[in-house]
């Protein structure tokens, strides 16, 4: 099944009962198949402090229609942005740039060469 952002956001947020996540808060990827990752490029200027307490990473498996959601502190990510890849830096619209794998022995660590290899399976929320 064929999943988009819209569609992934209405369903997590029938599953948690409420309008927990939104177009702003919540980002979404599908996974790609020929690497198994998942890839996100997330705004730094949402990590700042004063803008959302929690990133929330919603990933889709078309293949068995599973949707994976971590709530992800953005304090986590500030304080290890030295170890992620940031596109643009310094820039207006510099982004952090995630590759999470869905491979079994690394699941949701950060996979970029350049990256420390964060994980972020411990966030994933039931």
């Amino acid at each position: 099944m064929k999943l988009d952002k819209p569609q992934a956001i209405v369903r997590r947020n029938e599953q948690l009962g409420g309008a927990v996540l939104g177009v702003n808060n919540c980002h979404f990827s599908v996974l790609d198949k020929r690497r198994n990752i998942w890839w996100f490029d997330i705004p730094v200027a949402r990590l700042q402090i004063g803008q959302y307490e929690w990133i929330h990473l919603l990933m889709h498996d078309p293949l068995t229609d599973r949707l994976v959601h971590a709530k992800v502190p953005t304090k986590v990510m500030r304080e290890g942005l030295e170890g992620l890849v940031v596109r643009n830096a310094g820039k207006r619209k510099s982004t952090v740039s995630l590759e999470l794998s869905a491979d079994k022995d690394s699941f949701l660590k950060d996979v970029r060469p350049l990256g420390s290899n964060m994980g972020f399976a411990s966030f994933v929320q039931d």
